[in-house]
């Protein structure tokens, strides 16, 4: 009986010491929500490098399983847990921020989880992608008319007569400096973005009959090359392909290379 009058008695105490200082208990489901933050907290940006994802779910199973444990262990402590998240008991408002942000997030979370693993998702097909296929034959063997041969000794006014093409046509994909990056260009992102004529590994490693090709058969139909780019056959003339390609290789400052290179 006196071990009972002494521990009431020190609990009195306790209230009395929290109530002139302004303290009070945080309640255990606060701490209990708060170690189970922290920790994951923790492993995903705290430590570096960061736990990957996998190991800290993992990691998060037994944290979990380990509160819970303590929880079941202490009825008093379960007794708290459900007045706390029942709502039928009052609290400060830094710890009823806490339960009802438990409330909405933790379903929340568990909806987003379902919905990802049942979703359906679509991804490109699992192939790879040649900038650069083999030609036909007829490619190789093409006669450039004799206007377009040499690079040294292009016409300006050709040049001039493939801007006027190019950017009737080609500026929405390739942009206006011939560097990929035309109004359009940010919504083609497969096979392959539209290309920067200024790098080196584009137009420059070409032959010019093999680009005269890809501007006149494109992409978009082509079980080889597979890619955005149409077939400008129907729409633009023979001329007018070769003085385009004309003044894209100018645009870009590169010269074509030849099939013997």
């Amino acid at each position: 009986m006196d071990e009972k009058m002494e521990e009431k008695n020190n609990q009195s105490e306790d209230v009395k010491i929290k109530e002139a200082t302004g303290v009070k208990s945080i309640p255990f489901a606060v701490i209990a929500v708060g170690i189970i933050v922290f920790a994951y907290i923790f492993m995903r940006y705290i430590v570096q490098p960061p736990f990957p994802a996998t190991l800290t779910n993992f990691f998060m199973m037994f944290i979990l399983a380990g509160v819970l444990l303590h929880i079941t262990l202490d009825e008093k402590k379960i007794e708290d847990i459900m007045l706390f998240f029942s709502f039928t008991k009052k609290e400060p408002m830094p710890w009823d921020i806490v339960r009802y942000s438990v409330v909405v997030i933790v379903p929340l979370l568990i909806a987003s989880n379902v919905y990802s693993a049942y979703k359906v998702t679509y991804a490109p097909p699992a192939e790879l992608f040649s900038p650069h296929v083999t030609p036909p034959e007829w490619v190789v063997n093409m006669k450039v008319p004799e206007y377009a041969v040499d690079p040294n000794k292009w016409e300006s006014k050709y040049i001039e007569e493939g801007r006027l093409i190019y950017e009737d046509n080609c500026v929405p994909c390739h942009g206006k400096d011939a560097d990929g990056k035309g109004p359009m260009a940010s919504a083609i992102t497969y096979p392959a973005s539209p290309t920067n004529f200024k790098e080196a590994g584009t137009i420059a490693q070409l032959p010019i009959t093999y680009v005269y090709w890809r501007v006149k058969d494109g992409g978009i139909t082509d079980k080889q090359f597979k890619s955005a780019m149409p077939g400008w056959e129907e729409e633009l003339s023979e001329d007018d392909m070769w003085r385009v390609i004309m003044y894209t290789y100018t645009k870009a400052g590169v010269k074509p290379r030849t099939w013997a290179e």
